[in-house]
């Protein structure tokens, strides 16, 4: 167990000192009721109102929990039920349960860690399973053999354990991993069993020493969420049959796990690594002074560095996906603030992009499914995620090279046409009209094979973010995107700077087309099962998972 310095330390919970001496109120109801002399706009730790954002954020660093651990050896890795006092609140608050990764190296202890290695490099780990229910690890974005994957039927029980050892083949970048227990990641995932793994090359270096970057100070890695909390801030999770059948929301936007978070910075060049770590949201992301988009640069995405580095203004960030950028805080001045901000879009949930159906009085279902959401942050309501608070500084300007990294196209010459039609019914999402059986195989495919995949979602629906296990594929093509999205289609043949590079998760709209190609080739030897779903998690344990096996 953390001692409860490190607990508090973890989750950036010092108690609010500001102008006048400002204190958290807490009345004898159990509830949070806000700031003294600045009450909150809407609800405690509303992501609305700018005012609210005073907690710093966590950055991790060392041991610990989120402790970057730099892989030496093999490991043993214990998932357990620990707590964190996850919200601000009187010292006699307890912590809210959570579950954690608990390991050790060099005689220190880490929870959560974030995982670093060299591609090309060994890892070995045992994963000791101290829950009351199954559990098991998916590394995801990782190529690995299908037992080394964290496919469902890999799940263990109370008192299991699963030996993981495998080459890390991907080149350097941001991945992660998490639960991928059958029929619970949802649950097990949003309570915290997720963390990065980073893997490190030639590439990424070069990157680091020609913008002087240090991972923990001006690179950091960011994970984002949304979750629920109730009177006495422990962590809800209590989806409603609407809820479990749309994705659970939360209300309270925690970057690195901080309500509110603050990040003060210089006048120089940034690298935030974001990870929509959320069950379901989806994020709208920009960079917000006052009013006004600022620049970022992109320079990678789910698997590892882009080409060139390409500046926008805003980028979609659906669950699972990453986004690597590049945020020049010398865009401000000193006392200036900025806001990583999610902005406002149309969530087309269950609903054509024009938003209404007949008969309903102008409601669109999604607004009305909205309503019936335990969530007080509706789905594509605009709302603050981070507040950069610039400080006085040296400018420093970075000298971005010109090419990042070599992402060789796929070649497409003969490949195989595959259609993935998404779909709904009986209340539940279907994958080419299938719902998941752990002992069905929904189709095969040729070891060395290359396959084109056209993966299409109904205009009667919802955004679906599509994770592929085992193998990254790359986007070739948007057909049909809706308004939003075609506005920020720049990058040929309908993609957006988040379909760059390698990816392993790909977001398609209601009404959407997505073309992704994918490279079969690999060294395991037999035939290999892996999955493709959902990453809104509530869909993947409803059953929006298929099997597809590689034939050795």
């Amino acid at each position: 167990m953390l001692n409860r310095r490190q607990l508090f330390q973890f989750a950036g919970v010092a108690t609010v000192a500001g102008a006048g001496g400002a204190a958290w109120m807490y009345y004898g109801s159990g509830r949070f009721n806000g700031l003294a002399g600045g009450p909150f706009r809407h609800y405690p730790f509303d992501p609305v109102a700018a005012a609210n954002f005073q907690q710093k954020l966590f950055i991790p660093v060392g041991s610990g929990p989120f402790g970057v651990l730099d892989v030496a050896g093999p490991l043993k890795i214990r998932a357990t039920a620990a707590s964190f006092p996850l919200l601000p609140g009187p010292k006699s608050q307890l912590p809210s349960p959570f579950l954690l990764y608990q390991t050790e190296q060099a005689g220190k202890a880490y929870q959560n860690p974030i995982f670093r290695i060299e591609s090309g490099a060994r890892f070995t780990a045992s994963l000791d399973n101290a829950l009351q229910e199954p559990t098991i690890i998916h590394w995801h974005g990782l190529h690995t053999p299908a037992a080394m994957d964290g496919h469902p039927a890999s799940t263990i029980g109370p008192g299991g354990r699963y030996a993981y050892d495998f080459t890390v083949r991907n080149r350097g970048g941001t991945y992660w991993y998490h639960t991928h227990a059958h029929e619970l990641t949802a649950e097990q995932a949003y309570h915290g069993l997720a963390s990065f793994f980073l893997v490190e090359d030639d590439d990424q270096r070069s990157l680091s020493k020609a913008l002087d970057l240090q991972l923990g100070v001006t690179d950091l890695p960011l994970v984002i969420q949304d979750k629920q909390f109730d009177a006495q801030g422990n962590l809800l999770y209590k989806p409603s049959a609407h809820e479990a059948m749309m994705g659970w929301l939360g209300d309270i936007v925690l970057a690195n796990l901080t309500p509110n978070a603050v990040q003060t910075v210089t006048p120089r060049t940034y690298r935030l690594r974001l990870l929509n770590g959320s069950n379901a949201r989806i994020y709208r992301l920009a960079f917000v002074k006052e009013k006004t988009a600022l620049n970022f640069t992109v320079i990678g995405t789910d698997g590892g560095l882009i080409e060139r580095p390409e500046t926008v203004t805003e980028a979609f960030l659906a669950p699972g996906e990453r986004l690597d950028v590049l945020f020049d805080a010398g865009q401000a001045q000193a006392g200036e603030g900025i806001f990583l901000r999610s902005l406002a879009f149309d969530a087309m949930e269950n609903e054509g992009p024009a938003g209404g159906m007949s008969g309903m009085g102008g409601m669109g279902m999604g607004r009305m499914m909205a309503s019936m959401s335990s969530s007080r942050l509706p789905l594509g309501l605009e709302f603050n995620v981070l507040k950069l608070s610039v400080t006085a500084g040296e400018r420093v300007v970075a000298k971005l090279p010109a090419t990042l990294s070599q992402v060789k196209p796929i070649r497409t010459e003969g490949a195989a046409q595959r259609k993935i039609e998404l779909s709904m019914g009986q209340m539940r999402f279907l994958i080419n009209g299938r719902s998941f059986r752990m002992d069905e195989i929904a189709f095969d495919v040729k070891r060395g094979a290359v396959e084109i995949w056209s993966i299409s979602n109904p205009t009667l629906g919802m955004p679906h973010p599509m994770h592929n296990h085992g193998f990254s594929y790359q986007v070739l093509e948007r057909i049909g995107s809706p308004p939003q999205v075609a506005a920020m289609a720049r990058f040929g043949q309908g993609r957006t700077v988040s379909d760059l590079g390698w990816k392993d998760t790909v977001l398609v709209w209601p009404g959407e087309t997505v073309r992704v190609a994918l490279d079969f080739a690999h060294d395991f030897p037999g035939d290999q099962t892996y999955v493709f779903h959902c990453h809104n998690l509530e869909h993947e344990d409803a059953g929006m998972m298929i099997n597809f096996r590689v034939q050795g």
